[in-house]
């Protein structure tokens, strides 16, 4: 694969964004050796705001830099770096780092779907689901709890804890929702329906809330549309193209008004890689990979272990005994369209975070990883539960998934 970027923790990764806020609005001491931070800015705040757009990855970034009037004097006022998702690049593992400051191999959610051995079933955290499964809540008439699956730390509270007061601004299709009411525990809830109606939200709160405070709102439109239709169709361009009148209109050129000493940080979790449902390659219905069932665990019933993770980063459950045949096995058929890689040495050389791991991780993530190439997917074929139906997808290494912005302005 061409265009592997490794995720930077440390030294200018999304997971560097907790201890980054905690510093502006505490005592806590500022990181060191931050990626295109300069210095001056790691300061106290009274106010920190972070606008988490999903899917304005690096590319996406600098195509409208280039070329909107408004994202040209902005990206000249402020100050502008490339940084790098975590791995894997999805929305999963960074909602998840955000909210509680925890890496995937801390928090041990580090997909939209995976296994589970208190559930003993493939899970999609965020849905409180089954995988496969595209309704909520599907885990509670079976008694799981949502402390047997999220991580006890919140940020939230870490911050109120420190005397900050913290907002949250998420779409009211999910907030609340379990997931949501878990992981931002100690903040205050702001859902909305339109951006519009966010951004003047979040204004009025910043006027009115004691200092310091932290907000964070997030948007998830954008990726939305580049999963259904590509990112780069027009459908995509139009959502960018009004998301950034509402930025400026809205929220920007409002701001410069009314707030004083704030530090604002736009970011995203990902970018996206075009790709095709017509090219998927189907493990269960290929030919070439037939026998394949015998390298994979099975869940108590006996029944067959789902996939784990997306058709960009498929997990794959293999028996652990096996775990070097399946390689091979995968490798020879896949030659070309991806790379099949063991996951033990990639946890040691720090690709889902620094060590020391968290038992849940270690639980819950496969011994292997098949990460396809560029415009490329893999995945599972089971009618009603899982195919490959969209336009754009993430969760791999390449650097259209993995670089992301990260724009900071402050406001005097």
């Amino acid at each position: 694969m061409t265009n592997v970027i490794r995720p930077n923790y440390g030294r200018g990764c999304f997971a560097d964004l907790p201890n980054l806020i905690q510093s502006c609005l505490t005592d806590q001491p500022a990181p060191t050796g931050l990626n295109g931070v300069p210095d001056q800015l790691l300061r106290k705040y009274d106010t920190v705001i972070l606008l988490m757009i999903d899917a304005f990855g690096w590319e996406l970034f600098q195509r409208f830099a280039a070329r909107h009037p408004f994202l040209q004097r902005l990206t000249q006022e402020a100050t502008v770096t490339q940084w790098t998702s975590q791995f894997p690049s999805t929305t999963a593992a960074h909602v998840t780092c955000i909210h509680t400051g925890l890496t995937p191999s801390q928090s041990g959610v580090f997909e939209w779907e995976y296994y589970d051995p208190t559930v003993d079933a493939t899970i999609t955290p965020l849905l409180f689901s089954y995988g496969g499964q595209f309704v909520r809540d599907a885990l509670q008439p079976v008694g799981v709890k949502a402390e047997q699956l999220y991580p006890a730390q919140s940020l939230h509270r870490q911050l109120q804890g420190q005397g900050v007061k913290t907002h949250v601004f998420q779409h009211r299709e999910y907030t609340p929702s379990t997931y949501t009411d878990w992981v931002c525990r100690g903040a205050e809830m702001h859902p909305y329906t339109t951006l519009a109606e966010a951004f003047y939200n979040l204004r009025q709160t910043v006027k009115v809330a004691p200092k310091p405070s932290y907000f964070f709102l997030y948007f998830d439109k954008i990726d939305a549309l580049s999963h259904y239709y590509g990112p780069e169709s027009m459908q995509v361009e139009a959502e960018v193209q009004g998301f950034l009148y509402l930025l400026e209109r809205a929220f920007i050129e409002p701001g410069r008004k009314e707030f004083s000493n704030t530090l604002v940080l736009l970011t995203a979790d990902h970018g996206q890689m075009p790709v095709s449902p017509q090219t998927t390659v189907y493990l269960n219905t290929d030919a070439r990979f037939a026998g394949l069932e015998r390298f994979l665990r099975r869940d108590k019933e006996g029944k067959l272990i789902g996939p784990g993770g997306s058709p960009r980063d498929y997990f794959l459950y293999v028996k652990e005994e096996m775990v070097d045949e399946a390689q091979e096995f995968l490798a020879d058929r896949l030659e070309g369209i991806a790379d099949v890689r063991l996951v033990q040495p990639m946890i040691e050389e720090g690709y889902f975070g620094p060590l020391p791991l968290s038992p849940e991780f270690l639980a819950r993530v496969s011994p292997l990883v098949i990460l396809p190439h560029d415009e490329q997917t893999v995945w599972w074929f089971e009618e009603g539960r899982y195919n490959m139906r969209f336009y754009g997808l993430h969760g791999g290494l390449s650097a259209r998934e993995m670089a992301i912005p990260l724009c900071m302005v402050e406001f005097d």
